[in-house]
């Protein structure tokens, strides 16, 4: 290899790092703000629910305590008073094993962002059908714990992203 490819391999790398640094650095800034939002009800459920993604947030049952707006939208459910453990996230229905893996370890405190997710929203009870219009919009999330005040993880996040 030349001295000029060298040095071209080593800026390009360079960049790349740097990428992924401020993409690591956003990333972490929105699951804090969202952790936050959801800490804090009330006003801050409104805010979360008018976010343009879907998002779903459950508890350590895996049952949904609160999906947004968008959510709704996108896998057409009805979650106005839903009857108790009606809607739920079913981890043995997930075929993608990075997603398994997420949903079930995000109560250790992990935090993951998946890419390349396939259907992921027939992970949950009730949805039948997805919005016809791009089945496979929502091909990455970001899952992460949300903690209460005695620093114990009473929720898990799924953030659905394009």
């Amino acid at each position: 290899m030349g001295q000029q490819t060298k040095e071209q391999l080593l800026e390009e790398l360079s960049a790349v790092q740097k990428m992924l640094e401020e993409r690591t650095e956003t990333q972490g800034q929105m699951i804090r703000r969202i952790q936050k939002l959801v800490a804090n009800e009330g006003l801050f459920t409104q805010i979360i629910d008018y976010f343009p993604y879907p998002i779903a947030i459950f508890t350590l049952q895996y049952a949904l305590a609160m999906v947004n707006k968008a959510f709704v939208t996108e896998t057409e459910i009805r979650f106005i008073n839903p009857p108790k453990e009606a809607l739920r996230l079913l981890p043995y229905k997930i075929t993608d094993t990075q997603l398994v893996t997420a949903v079930t370890r995000v109560f250790d405190g992990e935090t993951f962002f998946l890419e390349d997710l396939k259907n992921p929203f027939s992970m949950f009870s009730g949805i039948t059908r997805v919005s016809l219009s791009q089945p496979e919009r929502f091909d990455k999330a970001v899952i992460f714990p949300v903690s209460a005040d005695d620093a114990k993880i009473t929720h898990g996040v799924i953030m659905f992203m394009p």
